[in-house]
């Protein structure tokens, strides 16, 4: 009840993306083809050809369905948008800092819940 807005959300990117689906604990994997990455909204979750058989990725993604649990109706505001903005605005500026993506708040908070253990999170 609490995670209506991303689960509504979420519920309508089923509808609209019908490829391939499977269980995560009491998550939904939808697969949306291309090469665009992975996104959580409540208990859903869509992934990208190349991260929807990716066990890393999907606990990792598990760690911000964790988070919308967590968080609630807030969610969307503390973990949804900064982690967009982070992911589509900062690719430039990680690189020339040697930062990893996983570095930001949302994603490190996200590996731990989803017990996803990194080497760094700094790129090489």
């Amino acid at each position: 009840m609490f995670e209506f807005p991303q689960n509504l959300m979420g519920y309508i990117g089923t509808l609209i993306f019908r490829g391939n689906r499977y269980q995560y604990k009491d998550a939904i994997v939808t697969h949306v083809k291309g090469n665009w990455g992975a996104v959580t909204l409540g208990k859903y979750i869509f992934a990208d050809d190349a991260y929807f058989q990716d066990e890393e990725t999907i606990k990792h993604e598990y760690g911000h369905r964790l988070q919308s649990k967590k968080l609630s109706v807030l969610y969307l505001l503390v973990i949804g948008l900064p982690s967009l903005i982070w992911a589509g605005c900062f690719e430039k500026w990680r690189r020339k800092h040697g930062i990893s993506y996983y570095w930001f708040y949302t994603e490190s908070w996200a590996d731990k819940l989803g017990g996803v253990e990194r080497n760094s999170h700094y790129s090489a």
